[in-house]
């Protein structure tokens, strides 16, 4: 089913490629309950450190866009709903706003509604299926 899929970015090296179906797969299928993938990225490593690591060493890969990184999720969304017998498929939608405004390591953060408000705006979507 989905977890048999081989989900893959094109134009990155085939490790980078690894890693990230492995971080897909076990957010579709965590190994135990509650547990993050993120903390099992790298569980093959043998310290915490070096599990932090390769964790921040795959989320700022400068090779690779957090754009690249959504294409095959969103392509594996969509030819799923083509295939669904039902006529529509609900998406639940979530907006957050991240206040890190004593947070000044992060050079990134962008100004909200005035000069102390700044931080991120989260948005995530969760696609809802039903398999017979």
């Amino acid at each position: 089913m989905l977890h048999d899929l081989n989900l893959s970015i094109g134009g990155i090296d085939a490790r980078l490629n690894r890693r990230y179906q492995r971080l897909v797969k076990q957010h579709m299928t965590p190994p135990a309950p509650l547990a993050s993938a993120v903390k099992d990225l790298a569980c093959a490593q043998k310290t915490t450190f070096a599990t932090t690591q390769a964790g921040w060493r795959f989320f700022n890969n400068e090779r690779i866009s957090f754009s690249q990184l959504n294409e095959p999720i969103i392509s594996l969304a969509l030819r799923q709903v083509a295939l669904s017998p039902h006529p529509y498929a609900p998406v639940v939608h979530d907006w957050s706003h991240l206040q890190f405004r004593t947070h000044n390591g992060k050079e990134e953060r962008l100004k909200m509604t005035h000069g102390g408000d700044v931080g991120y705006e989260l948005q995530t979507s969760l696609l809802l299926m039903v398999y017979q």
